[in-house]
């Protein structure tokens, strides 16, 4: 009896995230699996993508899956589902590749599709498919491929919410960004989410850090005023204007949980108006 117990309560154990998320490729009509599907874990990644590994590996990758598929036309897709700790993560990655003139499509939270390849990102999950020998029918079937994949990943959501964060003018279409670590070089700069601007004829990058608490807020200033061997001051939150010896002239303002700025902006007023935006679509929280 006490056997038993125990069998029954390993068999209610609740099922690991990453187990929960194990990516099945589906059958599709007319296309078979060439040979078996091939995984990668963070420790293995390089033996597929070598050289490119390092910046997966920054946006917390998880596991990566391939498959090949076939049709009797010699025709053949090559599946790649890259599984990453969250949604933000996977955006990162994806935002990071993305063509910004790319020709977007309605797949997944995002997608889009050139010459032989379609790339989406949706939910924890970045999948890239190309394609080989598929003729006319190229385009056709890579979406077909992809909105299979997309139906079988089990995710849903788009893109992170706080990117409606950013001022509408001036930003450039699809230049979002989400960096997992390192922001403009500094290790404490984490969790940072950026697009590119031009206005009156100056191009400019904002970007907003999504911190834990404004605890981690504050810690945060404090290692770069100290990293750019700024005057010491009481940091408390609000606006500050700093020069960086490696990014010019820098304006970050602090609330909450939020820190967000502007790089590569000499214009004084205009970084008053853009910084002015911003502020108007945070939401302290935490």
């Amino acid at each position: 009896m006490r056997v038993l117990c125990l069998i029954l309560g390993i068999l209610l154990l609740p099922v690991s995230s990453s187990a929960a998320q194990d990516f099945q490729f589906p059958d599709i009509s007319g296309w078979k699996k060439s040979g078996e599907v091939q995984t990668f874990s963070p420790k293995t990644l390089y033996e597929y993508i070598n050289g490119g590994a390092d910046l997966y590996l920054a946006s917390d990758f998880e596991e990566l899956k391939v498959a090949e598929y076939g049709n009797e036309k010699k025709a053949s897709v090559i599946v790649e589902t890259y599984r990453h700790r969250t949604p933000r993560d996977a955006f990162g990655i994806y935002s990071q590749e993305r063509l910004p003139d790319g020709d977007f499509i309605i797949i997944g939270a995002q997608g889009y599709i050139d010459n032989n390849i379609l790339n989406f990102v949706y939910g924890n999950y970045y999948i890239k498919l190309s394609s080989f020998n598929t003729g006319a029918e190229d385009r056709e079937i890579l979406q077909m491929f992809a909105k299979k994949m997309a139906e079988n990943s089990g995710e849903k959501g788009g893109l992170p919410s706080i990117l409606s964060a950013f001022p509408s003018e001036g930003k450039k279409d699809n230049s979002e960004k989400y960096i997992t670590r390192n922001f403009l070089g500094y290790t404490f700069f984490n969790s940072a989410y950026t697009a590119d601007y031009e206005l009156t004829g100056k191009g400019f990058k904002l970007f907003l850090i999504e911190a834990a608490d404004k605890n981690e807020c504050k810690s945060i200033i404090q290692k770069y005023f100290r990293q750019i061997k700024n005057p010491e001051r009481e940091v408390t939150e609000g606006r500050y204007t700093v020069s960086d010896p490696h990014h010019g002239i820098i304006d970050l303002f602090w609330k909450g949980a939020y820190i967000w700025g502007a790089v590569d902006l000499a214009d004084a007023d205009l970084r008053s108006k853009v910084l002015k935006s911003f502020e108007g679509n945070i939401k302290p929280g935490k």
